[in-house]
């Protein structure tokens, strides 16, 4: 050890050069004055001091807190132990009380030995926490994102050099709000001081706590992905979007925090830039919506086109003398009227990825309706698909199906003037779709009977079914009339 005794009294200081000898001190030094003092410490000489309240008229021991070394302090019994706790800042200082006869002198090795280890075991802890720092700002340098803190008044007290992809040089932000990056219109969407003012008094629980820039919460009321736009090279104006994640109640090594200051809790939070994913995605919606342009347009092309199919057949309608020729071409015309309806809706539906089947059975119905003149037969007719979404490929032959089957009960099942009603349901069960089409009118024993049997329509509503891939069941309705079920697959539960 090497030792300077800064002390005032020659007697012990007589005595403790008698003792030292036995030691094994590296070096002892014995200085008269400040000046000496300085010297030996600049030279890194010594490694610790021992001094009183004396030594340079006791200046020195008050300044014990601007030498870099350990230190005993030697106090008289009657030193005030307020006074001993100011001088003995240092963690690995210590105090010996002074006795008479120099008794005290023996315990300086003992606490001598103290002071070094504790100033070793301190040494090497600001070493592994310096080595700390380094690599954690060495690692917040190296990442692309802009990592920020803030104080409890919202001003940056530290930014990584990734704010320069903006244009912004970090030290010139240093003491600056946050502001300052930020579009000015989105400052009050998320500076605390404004948002929580306008919510005072206002509950909104965990999943509609805002979001702040300057956000001092943690947990599940944290600020995550929020979107805000940042300024980008002040001299152009421009912006840049991005998004931020910031944390309160954070404490960390590299800087000062605030609350260590005793000022208001600050945050730390991270801004990630997404403008080029902010690009990409407003090209694909444009892309999408001139899509959805085209795709309208195709449909009311399709819908136009099969309307003139059905026109002309009218016109041959009309020239046709037979009257079981008429027949066939009514049902060529309606076949084409409920394939073009599936065209019209999806043309006039503002989702254009499904068929609503509720709007289309209201399409239909009312065609049908006219055509058969159910007003003045006394024949009404239902049809409930409320909620129920198709595509194309399973819209245009169930709209046929529906079609075929209302129109085979319109001619047979209510003969000789009968009223009655017809009802067709469309419903969405678990991985399954289900159409049933019923009536109360004279029932399928009663059809054949009259003469009428199954044929072409028969067999257009099989092929339909099977390319649903849905299963048939024919049987008598509630009134006893006639029902037909069909239960096919969702296209959205294969596998």
């Amino acid at each position: 050890m090497r030792i300077i005794f800064a002390l005032d009294n020659a007697d012990e200081k007589a005595a403790i050069a008698r003792l030292s000898v036995s030691w094994g001190l590296g070096a002892a030094y014995f200085p008269e004055n400040l000046p000496e003092v300085e010297s030996l410490v600049s030279s890194d000489s010594a490694d610790a001091i021992v001094t009183d309240y004396y030594f340079h008229s006791g200046s020195f021991a008050e300044w014990l807190t601007l030498w870099p070394l350990p230190a005993v302090l030697i106090v008289d019994p009657g030193d005030e132990g307020d006074r001993i706790g100011k001088t003995l800042t240092d963690e690995s200082s210590l105090f010996l009380v002074r006795e008479p006869g120099w008794r005290h002198v023996h315990r300086l090795p003992v606490l001598l030995h103290k002071v070094l280890n504790i100033r070793e075991s301190l040494s090497r802890q600001n070493a592994h926490l310096q080595m700390t720092e380094h690599q954690y700002l060495n690692l917040l340098q190296a990442i692309p994102d802009i990592v920020y803190s803030l104080d409890g008044q919202g001003c940056f007290i530290y930014l990584n050099d990734a704010v320069r992809s903006l244009g912004f040089e970090p030290g010139k932000l240093i003491g600056k709000h946050f502001s300052e990056i930020i579009h000015p219109s989105d400052v009050p969407k998320v500076s605390r001081s404004m948002v929580l003012e306008r919510l005072s008094g206002t509950v909104t629980g965990a999943s509609a706590a805002p979001k702040l820039f300057d956000e001092r919460r943690s947990g599940e009321r944290m600020t995550k992905n929020l979107e805000i736009r940042l300024r980008f090279n002040e001299e152009s104006g421009g912006y840049r979007f991005a998004t931020v994640n910031a944390y309160g109640e954070v404490s960390s090594v590299g800087w000062q925090l605030p609350e260590y200051e005793r000022k208001a809790l600050g945050t730390v939070g991270i801004i990630r830039d997404i403008t080029l994913r902010k690009t990409h995605e407003q090209d694909l919606e444009k892309a999408l919506a001139a899509r959805e342009i085209l795709l309208r347009e195709t449909h009311h092309r399709v819908k136009n086109n099969l309307q003139v199919v059905s026109s002309l057949l009218n016109l041959q309608e009309n020239v046709v003398k037979s009257e079981e020729a008429r027949e066939v071409f009514l049902e060529c015309q309606t076949q084409i009227q409920s394939m073009a309806m599936v065209h019209e809706v999806l043309y006039r539906s503002d989702r254009v990825e499904g068929v609503g089947m509720q709007a289309y059975f209201d399409r239909l119905a009312e065609y049908l309706s006219n055509v058969f003149d159910a007003f003045s037969r006394g024949v009404t007719c239902s049809f409930q698909a409320e909620g129920v979404f198709l595509d194309l490929d399973d819209a245009i032959p169930t709209g046929l199906i529906v079609n075929e089957l209302v129109s085979n009960a319109f001619k047979h099942a209510f003969p000789d003037g009968r009223r009655g009603h017809i009802l067709a349901c469309l419903t969405d069960g678990l991985g399954y779709r289900e159409l049933v089409v019923e009536d109360d009118g004279v029932g399928f024993t009663a059809t054949r009977k009259s003469g009428v049997e199954a044929g072409i329509g028969t067999e257009l509503v099989n092929a339909l079914a099977a390319q649903l891939r849905g299963q048939i069941e024919r049987g008598p309705s509630s009134g006893q009339g006639a029902r037909i079920r069909i239960r096919f697959p969702r296209r959205d539960h294969e596998g």
